[in-house]
């Protein structure tokens, strides 16, 4: 997951979000993401049962958890829940920060 440029870390008002990986428990959850307040902590898969996803699967993925990670940091709860919102402004985020220019 080195060459993904996903961080190991980040912080949110000082606060470190730990970023980990762990296949079967989100295989477990039939999810690819999640993202856990109370343990400051984003969970990720490369996985899709026994197929690895797209490089662009798992980055989208990481950005909608951090998405979310920034939305519950803000306690914006309602925006947190809102997929559609939490979707779009991830895809956003993340063109932006992979296009831009120095």
């Amino acid at each position: 997951m080195e060459n993904l440029d996903i961080p190991k870390s980040f912080q949110l008002f000082g606060t470190t979000v730990e970023v980990v990986w762990d296949n079967k428990r989100m295989n477990d959850l039939n999810s690819y993401g999640l993202y856990e307040y109370t343990k400051n902590r984003i969970t990720l898969s490369d996985l899709d049962g026994v197929e690895l996803l797209s490089e662009d699967r798992i980055k989208d993925c990481f950005y909608h958890e951090s998405v979310h990670a920034i939305l519950e940091a803000m306690w914006e709860r309602d925006l947190s829940k809102n997929e559609k919102f939490v979707d779009t402004f991830a895809k956003l985020m993340r063109q932006m920060n992979e296009t831009k220019q120095y």
